[in-house]
């Protein structure tokens, strides 16, 4: 047996009170203004826990009046929200005195290893996200709030103040109004989605294209990927996840290229799955030219295959994008040097729905070798069907739009399955209201 505690609430203030009570309620918003949710808010009284809601805004009502009280909210889900390379590059200049963060807010977001300083300790710890080597901060959570009736005295120094509010009811009935802001560990650009409902970053037209030589590969040879570039201009940082057949390839190491990167630059706890997460940045825009090798993996050939067969930019785990100087966004691909000039590697793919999670439709990309007919197939979490879709795929990128409408009135998680000749993949997505 266990102990357990039921809280019977009356939050829309509907039982009839019999004396008088007092009432807090709060909005949670980033400094931005964006409501923020879900949200855990506790509420103390002498020290013990007595209340629990999840929220955006809040309430506790019925409170008994002539006590002390103390609002604390929690949150900690999605730590990767927001937080890519771009932070890095901004916390790297204010370390710098390139570019100082002056933002009290901004400044407690990059402190991510609580240590009351901005340092590159904060850029190491968030580069281990980024490459998914952690799932989360190690010692902080991915939210935390600040009364907003708190008054920094000195904004450059902001890291001592409080994550929480004492609320003193007097012997009247009334009503306290306590609101915070909500900041997002790590997000210094301040692009996290503070709620479902809530868009991420906007994409310009962009793409900084990665480039690697067409070339047939022996079983038993040991071979050295160069990346290359043909438009690495002004780029001020990048990151990506980069697939690999790991049937045919086994990882051996890194080699430094013009980019300077080396092991701490690179994710490798997923090689087995034919997965490897990168991340870099520079302190100034960083030029090259089309020949210059930016940096070089090796591997030993398990298989003779073709290199275009062998390898693919995605965002699985860490999100494809890249910065420039005028801090715009752009896409990440991966191109193959041959005869004909630069193509596509011609690998089987599939990409995350976008959006997600999504209310009205979204659109699920694929990549093919070759011209073939594919099975879209969406599930729920007990393995029922919820539609099929027959279609044709074209060699390289495709493309197909779902609507909701289509779906049988499913929502929350559902999985989608892409069926194409030899290869198969499955990703999940949400639905939300």
């Amino acid at each position: 047996y266990c102990k357990t505690v039921v809280i019977v609430q009356d939050n829309l203030d509907i039982c009839p009170n019999t004396g008088s009570f007092g009432k807090i309620t709060g909005e949670l918003k980033t400094s931005k203004g964006d409501l923020t949710n879900p949200v855990e808010v506790q509420l103390y009284n002498n020290g013990s826990m007595m209340k629990e809601v999840v929220g955006g805004p809040y309430s506790f009502l019925d409170l008994k009046l002539s006590q002390n009280y103390t609002v604390k909210p929690l949150r900690n889900d999605e730590p990767l929200n927001g937080v890519t390379t771009a932070d890095i590059v901004k916390i790297q200049k204010h370390i710098l005195g390139k570019s100082a963060i002056t933002d009290a807010y901004t400044l407690i977001a990059a402190d991510v290893n609580n240590s009351k300083s901005i340092s590159s300790a904060d850029i190491a710890e968030i580069r281990k996200l980024i490459l998914g080597t952690i799932s989360e901060f190690s010692k902080v959570r991915s939210w935390t709030f600040v009364p907003s009736a708190y008054t920094f005295a000195d904004p450059t120094n902001p890291f001592d103040a409080p994550r929480e509010q004492n609320v003193n009811f007097g012997a009247t009935k009334e009503t306290k109004d306590v609101p915070f802001v909500a900041v997002k560990m790590g997000d210094v650009t301040q692009d996290a989605r503070a709620s479902n409902l809530n868009a991420g970053k906007t994409r310009t037209n962009g793409t900084l294209s990665f480039e690697i030589d067409e070339k047939s590969l022996n079983a038993g040879d040991t071979y050295k990927v160069d990346f290359k570039s043909s438009d690495f201009n002004n780029i001020t940082g990048y990151q990506f996840t980069l697939k690999f057949d790991a049937s045919a390839l086994s990882f051996e190491g890194i080699e430094a290229g013009v980019l300077n990167t080396n092991e701490s630059n690179f994710g490798l706890n997923r090689l087995n799955q034919g997965v490897i997460t990168t991340s870099w940045d520079a302190r100034d825009g960083a030029s090259f030219g089309k020949n210059d090798v930016l940096f070089s993996l090796t591997f030993k050939v398990n298989k003779s295959v073709k290199v275009s067969q062998m390898f693919t930019i995605n965002s699985d785990v860490t999100t494809a994008e890249a910065y420039n100087v005028q801090s715009d966004v752009e896409g990440v691909k991966l191109g193959v040097r041959t005869d004909r000039g630069v193509v596509a590697g011609e690998v089987f793919e599939l990409y995350q729905n976008e959006p997600n999670p999504f209310a009205k439709q979204t659109v699920i990309s694929y990549r093919l070798p070759e011209a073939s007919a594919v099975k879209l197939t969406i599930y729920d979490v007990t393995g029922k069907v919820v539609r099929v879709y027959s279609l044709n795929g074209q060699k390289g990128f495709n493309s197909y739009t779902v609507n909701k409408s289509e779906l049988n009135n499913a929502n929350g998680v559902l999985y989608y399955q892409l069926d194409a000749a030899n290869n198969t993949a499955t990703k999940r997505m949400v639905i939300v209201e």
